[in-house]
């Protein structure tokens, strides 16, 4: 049988991370005697990129961007980012679990065009805003996301401290963090932070406030510092204070000497209502006010943008964002009620008349007569309905009597699957915060997560965006992160079928490295070294350190299987190398005492044109390679000069990850015309991925090579 083709497992495209020798991908845990998976060349690596991946691909969806574990690790990149992490680990507490997501705010000239780049951007991640899977979907209860709010206007209060100077970069800053609340499935978040060299920001909007508060004190701010043409170390712009409720309270703090942590602490203050006074050790000097638009939703009439008065159905005409189902806690929770109750939701932290009418779906009439008391107050001072609305109270959204939650509810069931009740932890989620909305006391939270779930090791570790469980039963696995090598986390891993096997050591690494409980794969004490706590859910680690290994751990070295039935002998012949004086070898006396199995010819070259192969040969050793008897012969490409010199290191890399498919069928159609039996690519070194082609065995034989960074 001729090999007319080579079957090149690293173009599973379908594949990421570690793939098989088949090149399916490798899933499942392996073995002491399963053969090592390999990696995936178009795995997306973040360590191998300065900068994230950009925030155009997905402002909305934070398990899109680029996740790191330290600030310093920011500081390789030059352009502006967005950043996503808790509220309540202090970045500057070594006590803290540090996940950092971040994205770019431009493209890396050094990525545009790499294969791995444009793999990870066409990556399809669900959002878990969507999540059919979770107890609620943010986006169907935040009250932004139900109207816009009421507009009115307020007083920013703009104060500085430090000396002043020109600052390039926070007018980009300030437009990434505009188009990040401008996208339209962001109306339920909070917070977010930017980063561009030493200047980094942090900005708090209430959930009370509608989004477009942002863009109108974002461009009054912008407006400011143009006019100024300067920029304090320290500035903070804040509507708070003044008997301003906390869902109300809107924050920018801003900072040029690169502390991020402080920009935090202050965003912490914000969800809390408390007005930030000092930056620091420094105190804040106000300097003067600007006038902005606030759009206030709990103040929203009924008859707010959107609303179809003449509509036959009396529904919104044009909802700012879809509506819930408005049919009360999911059935999940274990939440049932006589015949006469009502169809009921919950109201949020920042809700109003106005936005619960939105969710419920109904006219704004509707609503007043399902909930206002059959019989008016005796004292007219008393707070009607819409002024007395109070975060986790019900409201009815049909006729029937009003529900109210029992002080003694039944623990939640799990679900009809097994799986716990799921949530998603939020930004200013706090177990205190979720046991009054869910009616569960912080210790059956405790008893739901504690030993199980993923990155749980109590509820003051909390983690923005990881699951957890509401209710007894399996717990679920985290939400797939870009950029993920190992573990549960990587995008497209299903849970396991049977329970047996444990998340954590899903999706193995490369060659059997450990796996973080990051989901990064390496040799080194970060990758290999375990710091779980005892007791502790999967993929959580003690307090002040940063990783911890959940899969293949330990540097001990590890035999993947045993010896061969006969070892091979594997030479390279130096074709270039007959100009010096002594010890200079002719091809064709390269195996005189036949001992060899395998010789390789040292090196061939790639034409950068047309990906063909280019034999190099001054002294005309060629033929007599080819005729060599009673072994193997294979062109090997690369060697460190090939690899790292300037002329030529970008041709081999581009023919394997640019070039693939035309480079491996030159490759095929040159070792059948040449009557040799194998390929060595040897790449050194491309980093802890796969440099060789794997060419599956026919006549003549082909060998694969490995050579690994």
């Amino acid at each position: 049988m001729r090999l007319t083709e080579v079957l090149v497992v690293l173009a599973a495209a379908l594949a990421d991370a570690a793939i098989n020798l088949d090149g399916s991908q490798a899933v499942r845990p392996v073995f002491a005697d399963d053969p090592s998976p390999i990696a995936d060349p178009i795995t997306y690596i973040p360590d191998q990129h300065d900068c994230p991946l950009p925030c155009d691909v997905d402002y909305t969806n934070v398990h899109k961007w680029t996740p790191y574990n330290s600030v310093d690790r920011l500081r390789r990149c030059s352009l502006p980012m967005l950043l996503q992490f808790s509220l309540f680990h202090p970045l500057d507490s070594p006590q803290s679990s540090v996940l950092i997501r971040s994205c770019t705010l431009g493209t890396d000239a050094a990525d545009a065009g790499d294969r791995t780049v444009a793999h990870a951007v066409s990556m399809q991640i669900s959002n878990p805003k969507d999540g059919a899977d979770l107890v609620e979907a943010s986006l169907d209860v935040a009250p932004a996301c139900a109207i816009r709010g009421k507009e009115t206007k307020a007083q920013l209060a703009l104060s500085q401290s430090g000396s002043a100077g020109f600052n390039g970069e926070i007018a980009g800053l300030l437009d990434g963090m505009k188009k990040y609340f401008d996208a339209k499935d962001n109306c339920d978040e909070t917070v977010v932070y930017a980063y561009q060299k030493q200047t980094v920001a942090s900005l708090y909007i209430g959930p009370g406030l509608g989004k477009s508060t942002v863009a109108s004190a974002l461009d009054s701010v912008s407006s400011r510092f143009q006019a100024r043409q300067s920029l304090a170390n320290r500035t903070v712009a804040q509507i708070c204070g003044g008997g301003r409720r906390p869902a109300t309270v809107f924050g920018l703090s801003i900072d040029t000497a690169g502390d991020l942590a402080g920009t935090q602490k202050a965003a912490l203050g914000w969800s809390r209502g408390e007005c930030a006074t000092s930056a620091g050790s420094s105190p804040l000097l106000q300097q003067e006010t600007l006038d902005v638009k606030v759009f206030d939703i709990a103040s929203a009439p009924l008859m707010a943008e959107g609303w179809n008065g003449t509509s036959t159905n009396g529904t919104w005409s044009t909802p700012l964002h879809r509506r819930g189902s408005a049919s009360g806690p999911k059935s999940r929770l274990g939440v049932f009620s006589k015949r006469a109750t009502c169809r009921y939701i919950q109201v949020k932290d920042g809700d109003g008349c106005a936005s619960l009418a939105s969710k419920c779906g109904i006219r704004g009439a509707d609503f007043m007569s399902f909930n206002e008391p059959k019989e008016k107050p005796k004292d007219p001072k008393t707070p009607g309905l819409c002024e007395s609305l109070h975060s986790d109270d019900y409201v009815c959204c049909s006729a029937g009597d009003p529900y109210v939650a029992s002080p003694k509810a039944a623990v939640p069931a799990p679900n009809s699957d097994g799986t716990c009740v799921t949530y998603e932890i939020r930004a200013t989620d706090t177990c205190d915060k979720l046991s009054r909305q869910y009616h569960l006391t912080v210790a059956q939270i405790e008893s739901f997560n504690k030993g199980k779930t993923w990155g749980w090791t109590e509820c003051k570790g909390m983690m923005r965006g990881l699951n957890m469980c509401l209710s007894p039963g399996t717990p679920p696995l985290p939400p797939a992160q870009q950029g993920t090598e190992c573990g549960p986390r990587v995008p497209g891993t299903q849970r396991p079928t049977d329970s047996k096997t444990k998340m954590e050591n899903l999706n193995p690494c490369p060659l059997k490295a450990c796996c973080s409980n990051w989901g990064f794969c390496g040799p080194f004490p970060e990758h290999c070294d375990v710091h779980a706590p005892e007791g502790a859910g999967p993929g959580s680690t003690l307090p002040g350190f940063v990783s911890t290994c959940i899969s293949n751990c330990g540097t001990e070295i590890k035999q993947n299987s045993g010896p061969p039935a006969a070892f091979s002998r594997i030479g390279y012949y130096e074709s270039w190398n007959l100009n010096r004086k002594c010890l200079w070898l002719k091809a064709e006396n390269a195996n005189t005492d036949g001992t060899y199995t395998h010789i390789h010819w040292g090196f061939a070259e790639i034409d950068p044109n047309t990906w063909k192969v280019a034999i190099k040969d001054p002294y005309n050793q060629w033929e007599a390679f080819k005729r060599l008897p009673n072994v193997k012969r294979i062109v090997s490409f690369g060697g460190w000069a090939y690899s790292t010199e300037a002329a030529t290191f970008n041709i081999i890399r581009r023919a394997i990850i640019n070039n693939r498919e035309t480079f491996a069928a030159n490759l095929a159609q040159f070792v059948t015309e040449q009557g040799l039996d194998g390929v060595d690519i040897d790449w050194e070194y491309p980093g802890v991925r796969l440099c060789a082609l794997l060419l599956y065995s026919f006549a003549p034989c082909f060998h694969a090579a490995y050579r690994w960074g």
